[in-house]
């Protein structure tokens, strides 16, 4: 069943946000080590993350669009390079872009393969650009989260400890999504050399070998 704030995939209930940066991102590192995706809500501990990872974290604010866009619109260079798709094209106002079409994906696809997180501000709005209630559905590396998109800062982040992650598809979810639009006004990418990435994993492994016994 998909609950509101929760994972998709068969695991444990997450643990809540410990004051501490520190203790939460290695907290939250246990809990999602068997998916190899660490899952936040936090923009501070998705960059506390990227730094333990030596990782740089690139943005995109989408301030340089506006008006109407086909599907296949691109953006960013080097790592940070991005293509964004959707149905019936996209739509751009004061830094926000969304789809042009009601209760449809949007999805921002990179590939530089040197991406090992993607976090940013996802949320629903109206025909008039103006912030709607909700809930969105946001997938990256194999795994979806749910959450409430009536929240001012909707933050969610993805980290993989093993494979790069390629793209982040999100829409409006739940019975109230038909006049709504999947939008974001902020994306954020972990460049991630692959070594940190690989001592990243075995170190989540571990802990977790340390939580069973």
């Amino acid at each position: 069943m998909e609950v509101k704030g929760f994972l998709e995939s068969p695991m444990t209930t997450p643990c809540s946000l410990i004051s501490s940066l520190f203790v939460a991102t290695f907290s939250m590192m246990a809990f999602e080590a068997n998916a190899a995706i660490i899952i936040t809500n936090n923009s501070g501990v998705f960059n506390a993350i990227v730094d333990s990872m030596n990782g740089q974290t690139l943005a995109e604010d989408f301030q340089g669009y506006s008006g109407w866009y086909a599907s296949g619109l691109t953006g960013g260079t080097g790592d940070s390079a991005w293509t964004a798709e959707a149905p019936n094209g996209l739509y751009a106002q004061g830094g926000v872009l969304s789809t042009n079409s009601p209760n449809v994906a949007l999805t921002l696809t990179f590939a530089s393969g040197n991406v090992f997180a993607i976090g940013g501000d996802f949320f629903n709005t109206d025909v008039d650009f103006g912030r709607a209630g909700g809930f969105v559905r946001i997938s990256a590396g194999g795994v979806s989260y749910i959450y409430s998109s009536s929240s001012d800062s909707a933050f969610a982040g993805f980290v993989s400890t093993s494979d790069a992650i390629h793209s982040i598809t999100f829409l409006p979810f739940g019975p109230n999504s038909a006049n709504t639009y999947a939008s974001s006004s902020a994306v954020m990418l972990g460049v991630v050399p692959s070594p940190a990435v690989l001592a990243l994993g075995a170190l989540a492994g571990m802990i977790t070998r340390r939580r069973r016994h």
